[in-house]
């Protein structure tokens, strides 16, 4: 399957065993490849990455992508998400919570108890500086781990 937006691209195959995901990848890279070449579209295979969302940690057979080889990721950027390869989010979460703190510290003098900005501005800044930062991939908060919340 792949997934477009913008100029990312994820390429997913699945498997019972990564091997059996492997190799269907692999071939499909290879007629990537050559669809690429077709059209004369560059492919920065430097930003290119591979990760296998499992519990394991064993080490899996390269792909490759114009002879290069793809190193295997244990955690990998998509759309400005981090996905790791367990899929607890851990990472993510806490790059948000770290966003979201300094975005509530720049922003505490007009929001504080103190301010003179009346309540309503108070809560217009908040929904439109604030909670972006938090909702933005809300559906990862329900699927992390209790232990990132």
């Amino acid at each position: 399957m792949i997934s477009l937006y913008t100029d990312d691209t994820a390429i997913l195959s699945q498997g019972k065993t990564p091997d059996k995901a492997i190799a269907p990848l692999q071939n499909y890279l290879k007629n990537l490849e050559a669809w690429l070449m077709r059209w004369k579209i560059n492919l920065n295979v430097d930003k290119t990455q591979a990760i296998i969302f499992n519990k394991k940690n064993d080490d899996w057979p390269n792909v490759e992508v114009y002879g290069t080889p793809i190193e295997w990721k244990k955690e990998v950027k998509y759309l400005g998400f981090f996905l790791d390869k367990q899929l607890n989010f851990r990472s993510h979460t806490s790059l948000i919570k770290e966003k979201y703190n300094k975005a509530f510290r720049a922003q505490y003098s007009l929001i504080c108890r103190n301010s003179s900005l009346n309540l309503n501005n108070k809560v217009l800044s908040y929904l439109a500086y604030l909670r972006p930062i938090l909702t933005c991939a809300s559906p990862i908060w329900a699927c992390t781990a209790r232990s990132n919340l």
